[in-house]
């Protein structure tokens, strides 16, 4: 039975972006949650920074998922060449 059903590539491709967007996402939530200037002065930036810098924390914690699931596919790709060739 093979544990991997994401391919090499797509598997390197999540996992790549997923870096990006939590790099990205965590410093947004930073920013947001430090309630800077340039984010939260206008009049059609958001009421409560704060709730959406959680938001953005959410959204890097559901990219660290898949980042996670990513690199177990990796591994689990590894695991079946493995047993493959020793059949």
């Amino acid at each position: 039975m093979q544990l991997a059903f994401v391919s090499p590539g797509c598997a390197v491709c999540c996992q790549v972006l997923s870096v990006f967007g939590i790099v990205f996402l965590v410093a947004l939530g930073l920013l947001f949650n430090a309630e800077v200037e340039e984010l939260t002065g206008s009049t059609e930036d958001p009421v409560h920074p704060r709730d959406v810098a959680r938001a953005c924390f959410l959204a890097a914690a559901i990219y660290a998922g898949f980042l996670a699931c990513c690199s177990c596919q990796q591994f689990a790709r590894k695991a079946d060449v493995r047993r493959a060739r020793r059949l």
